[in-house]
């Protein structure tokens, strides 16, 4: 595949996963009346005549798939009629689950079990993505340890599909799990992913550690800003409904029903029995949070929030291998969510515009640095004016945020007040710079 159709791969329709016809996505099609692919089992069609003319663009990932599903055939069968030695079981299965990347011939039955979830994932359906994730927590039921990352990769999918207390609990479990370095991996009788129900809005100070796990960061701040998008919607559908302009009253059921419909996240529906200063007390909460969380994942990989405006380098880039804080940690935590970032409608918007309120604050600061080399350091006016943005986007969520409620003209959005307050500022502050320096010359010429 080129590296063009790799990343149309992460940039699929937006919104919740279901199953559709690639050539008719917005129709509405029942699943019992969708074709499904025989081959990789995992895309579905509304007809014979959109499979043969879908066939050229679904052949490649379709032969992945069907050779991916061949291999873990093989290599299951080797494990489970394996010749029983001093280091090889006759059968891993029935005795070492938990212990898998242990014993040496299970390893490319992981391997090729993590082929088939990689593909089914690039795939980007919703039985691929369903198909994928079940593969990847068998395979940390068989081994506990995770020798081969693939915690990585389970929330950012866990939030695809919408189980998103399921995806919290995952989180908080391995940043929790062994505070003090003496869990016991290979004791099956300890405790294991038994978190159920932790409360997503607690204080996400248990990731903020010296060393957190990045992937971990990035999908809790989608979660966060996932439950913002979730409470904007409720905030204007219920500012449209206090309007007194409506044709009718709407009854207070089909008001609930309205609601429940412009709310993407299942963590909502409590939300919706909330008043609105309530939410709009939760809705600080959450985005004191994903500042916070912003600010941990710019201190742990710098790269990171400036590919994910432009991603399309990191996700056509295969790391052999990285360190913390690299550009190839981050290009393969992209290649981990960026499909979640990308279905997750609105939250991508939100942090554009918060990037956007930052520019404009930061064109005046921009001009004065031209003339200071050391703070310029070679760049243009254009590349320094788009690394403040992205070092400073944090401090404009909020920004972002009102205006996401704002159902007036462009020009008088709250940021817009907000940015001519701060250049009026800034230009009275230059200007009583000005003054004070014009003093200070004049008594020098009295002296």
């Amino acid at each position: 595949m080129s590296p063009a159709a790799d990343v149309t791969m992460y940039k699929g329709p937006v919104g919740s996963l279901r199953n559709r016809c690639p050539l008719c996505p917005s129709r509405s099609v029942a699943n019992s009346h969708l074709l499904r692919c025989a081959g990789c089992r995992a895309f579905s069609y509304c007809g014979r005549e959109h499979q043969v003319a879908h066939r050229p663009q679904h052949k490649s990932a379709c032969t992945k798939i069907k050779k991916a599903r061949a291999k873990l055939d093989q290599e299951d069968y080797k494990v489970r009629h394996a010749t029983a030695d001093f280091m090889t079981p006759a059968n891993a299965f029935e005795t070492h689950v938990g212990h898998f990347w242990g014993i040496l011939n299970t390893r490319d039955y992981m391997r090729a079990r993590s082929a088939l979830a990689h593909h089914l994932l690039l795939l980007g359906t919703l039985d691929s993505v369903s198909e994928s994730l079940e593969h990847m927590r068998d395979m940390l039921r068989l081994c506990r340890s995770d020798n081969m990352g693939i915690r990585n990769v389970v929330p950012a999918t866990m939030l695809r599909l919408d189980l998103d207390q399921e995806c919290y609990d995952f989180i908080k479990w391995w940043a929790t799990c062994d505070p003090d370095g003496d869990y016991d991996w290979g004791d099956m009788t300890l405790p294991y992913l038994n978190i159920h129900g932790a409360d997503i809005f607690e204080d996400p100070g248990f990731l903020l550690g010296k060393f957190p796990e990045l992937n971990f960061l990035v999908t809790l701040l989608i979660l966060k800003l996932k439950l913002l998008v979730d409470i904007r919607n409720l905030k204007i559908t219920r500012k449209i409904f206090a309007q007194r302009h409506l044709p009718v009253d709407l009854p207070v059921e089909l008001r609930d029903e309205i609601e429940q419909n412009v709310v993407r996240s299942p963590l909502s529906a409590k939300l919706q029995n909330e008043s609105y200063v309530s939410l709009t007390r939760t809705e600080m909460k959450l985005l004191n949070h994903s500042r916070r969380i912003g600010a941990a994942i710019s201190e742990s990989n710098h790269s990171f929030m400036f590919s994910l405006f432009k991603p399309d380098e990191m996700l056509c880039y295969t790391p052999v291998a990285y360190s913390t804080g690299s550009w190839e940690e981050a290009a393969l935590t992209m290649q981990n969510s960026y499909a979640t970032w990308w279905e997750a409608e609105g939250v991508l918007d939100l942090l554009k515009d918060a990037r956007a309120c930052a520019a404009r604050d930061s064109e005046s600061e921009v001009e004065d640095w031209m003339g200071n080399d050391s703070a310029r350091k070679g760049r243009t006016e254009a590349e320094l004016l788009a690394d403040l943005s992205v070092n400073r986007i944090w401090g404009y969520l909020d920004y972002a945020v009102e205006n996401a409620l704002y159902l007036g003209p462009w020009s008088e959005r709250p940021s817009e007040k907000y940015t001519r307050e701060n250049q009026e500022s800034w230009a009275r502050a230059m200007a009583e710079e000005a003054e004070s320096d014009n003093e200070a010359w004049t008594d020098d010429d009295d002296d």
